[in-house]
C-alpha cells in the first residue's frame, strides 16, 4: 500500500479522488435529469392521468401544483449534485497546484 504523503501542515488531501467524486456526482445529476425527462414524457403522454371519476376530478384540482412540486424538487437535487462536482472539482484543482506547483 503507498503511504500517504502529508501536507505542510501535515494532512493530505486526495485531490484524485475528490476529482473522481466530483465527476461521480456530475454522472448522478445526468442520471436524475434523465430519469425526470423520462418521468415527464410518461405523465405527458397520458392525457387524464387522474381518471374521469369523481376521485379523479378531486385529484385533478392538486395535480398540476403537485406535478410542479415535483419537477422542483428533481431542479433542486441536481444543483446541489451540480455544487457538490463543482467543488470537489474545484477544490481537487487546488490541492493538486499545491502539490504539483511546476503545472
Amino acid at each position: 500500500m503507498k503511504e500517504k504523503q502529508l501536507g505542510q501542515d501535515g494532512y493530505y488531501a486526495n485531490w484524485t479522488g475528490m476529482r473522481r467524486g466530483g465527476e461521480d456526482a456530475r454522472a448522478e445529476a445526468a442520471y436524475i435529469a434523465g430519469v425526470r425527462d423520462r418521468l415527464r414524457a410518461a405523465l405527458d403522454a397520458v392525457h387524464d392521468p387522474m381518471g374521469s371519476d369523481q376521485y379523479g376530478a378531486e385529484l385533478a384540482k392538486v395535480y398540476p401544483s403537485r406535478k410542479k412540486e415535483i419537477y422542483d424538487l428533481f431542479a433542486a437535487y441536481i444543483d446541489d449534485l451540480d455544487g457538490v462536482s463543482d467543488g470537489l472539482v474545484n477544490g481537487a484543482k487546488v490541492y493538486e497546484s499545491a502539490e504539483r506547483p511546476e503545472g
